[in-house]
């Protein structure tokens, strides 16, 4: 991880919180850490940063969980996996589990691409007793274990754990959908638009909205899957936290189905100055990495639809609760990990905060 820094952030205990704190309160937070890969290249993926400046980020994540203090902490994109979660464990003094979500061909540590083991995680406080309970792939052809892959495309996941809390479980799940433009009638206006002004061939018309259709298909499928699993890891009177990168907005097909199978949104947007976790406004890491000049042709016409949707504010990244768990019991819900330290933002992704009473 280049230059090692060192951060004081060994969370506080319970008896530590600030006061008015409940024992059955827990703080969540999810967060995509952001690989810093572009996913190009066979041998090796190509990467947007220093060793350096990802340790700068990875500091400036350290800062924000010491300030924010949360009890469960959510993972997408932890890379090069398990050192990942190792170091961030040890570094909080907190349980953790994980499982790797792509990876390429590999056995072990070795493989290609030789800097791609990416997958998700959770860590909570070590007296919460965290467990995992049950792991599924959501999509994506191939094998992927945390000891051996064999897959060329894309791949999804979610991952369950347990905690205790006042000797009663707790069930908590990190995801990562398939990222894509959603097919809404105004980006299927913007692909006319794009073709009649930069004269993309009607055959490539076709092909991006084939692929439009496909992709949304994907996480729609995702969605269901996800539900279905829950259901049979989950006890219908336990409650559940489901977090983490979904790549599709609130209002989405996909979230609609997923929300109504028993889940709500906790997010307090009353709470909150700016509502989104893909910013490329704020976020010093889009702004950098990811502007691109979307007035010129593309190599696709689904390439050119896909940029133009990436530098749209939005919010995908969630804690949702199952109805176990009421909206009345939800004490706090913000959009978290939007401070600059050092210049340089945790993620390209901001993250979301919340304290929730648990009966």
């Amino acid at each position: 991880m280049g230059v090692i820094m060192t951060v004081d952030v060994s969370c506080k205990q319970a008896s530590d919180r600030p006061k008015g704190f409940q024992s059955n309160a827990i703080k969540v937070m999810t967060i995509n850490v952001w690989s810093g890969l572009d996913y190009i290249g066979t041998f090796k993926m190509g990467e947007y940063e220093t060793p350096q400046i990802r340790e700068k980020r990875y500091q400036a994540l350290l800062k924000e969980i010491a300030n924010l203090n949360p009890d469960i902490i959510a993972i997408n994109e932890a890379n090069f996996l398990p050192d990942y979660m190792k170091r961030l464990a040890s570094d909080l003094n907190y349980d953790y589990i994980y499982h790797v979500g792509v990876a390429g061909l590999k056995i072990g540590r070795l493989g290609i691409p030789t800097n791609l083991k990416e997958g998700d995680g959770l860590l909570a406080r070590k007296q919460l007793q965290l467990q995992q309970v049950g792991h599924k792939k959501l999509s994506g052809g191939g094998i992927i274990t945390n000891c051996f892959s064999f897959h060329t495309q894309d791949a999804t996941q979610v991952l369950e754990g347990r905690v205790i809390i006042n000797e009663k479980p707790v069930f908590v799940a990190v995801t990562h959908w398939h990222a894509s433009p959603p097919d809404t009638p105004q980006n299927r206006i913007l692909l006319k638009e794009l073709k009649e002004t930069y004269g993309y061939s009607d055959d490539e018309y076709t092909q991006a909205i084939q692929q439009l259709e496909a992709d949304n298909k994907w996480r729609n499928n995702e969605s269901i899957a996800m539900a279905e699993f829950l259901k049979k890891v989950v006890p219908a009177d336990a409650p559940c936290i489901v977090m983490g990168d979904f790549n599709t907005t609130i209002d989405s097909p996909e979230m609609r189905y997923f929300l109504s199978q028993g889940y709500h949104d906790t997010f307090l947007p009353s709470n909150n100055t700016s509502p989104y976790t893909w910013n490329p406004m704020e976020n010093a890491n889009i702004k950098k990495y990811y502007v691109t000049d979307t007035r010129t042709k593309f190599d696709s016409l689904y390439a050119h639809c896909t940029k133009i949707n990436d530098l749209q504010p939005k919010t995908i990244d969630y804690i949702l609760t199952n109805n176990v768990i009421p909206r009345t019991m939800i004490h706090s819900s913000t959009v978290c990990c939007t401070t600059l330290h050092d210049g340089y933002h945790p993620s390209d992704h901001f993250g979301v905060f919340a304290e929730i009473l648990i009966q």
